[in-house]
């Protein structure tokens, strides 16, 4: 799929990078790739059914496939003529601890006895 920053808040020109890399971010966070506000007609000079792309008009679910991560690419092209490419990957998945035990230890150091206490206390 592709997107667009643009289509969102409009041309940040050298912000664009930053809001594209947010907006990634955030799709990854959220599972969902974002549509493309007000897109309608593609420009009939991109063969689209002959290609592996698409471009969103409504937002949709970004599943995880089992053992492989999410990754997506960000492009910026800035007006000064400075181009840059980041790729972005989910991170691992969270396992969840075990239970709590009944008694943790709690480790404090001090170099005395008074200190040691108001360490305590604190």
């Amino acid at each position: 799929m592709i997107g667009s920053i643009k289509s969102n808040i409009g041309h940040l020109t050298p912000a664009a990078g930053a809001a594209g890399v947010i907006k990634t971010a955030l799709a990854l966070r959220e599972e969902v790739i974002p549509a493309n506000v007000g897109f309608e007609i593609p420009n009939p000079a991109i063969d689209f059914e002959n290609s592996p792309f698409r471009v969103l008009t409504e937002s949709e679910a970004w599943p995880r496939m089992p053992g492989t991560p999410r990754i997506a690419g960000v492009s910026s092209f800035g007006v000064g003529g400075t181009n840059a490419h980041v790729i972005l990957a989910e991170p691992p998945v969270a396992v969840p601890s075990g239970p709590s035990r009944s008694k943790q230890l709690f480790l404090l150091s001090a170099k005395s006895k008074t200190s040691l206490d108001a360490m305590t206390d604190n």
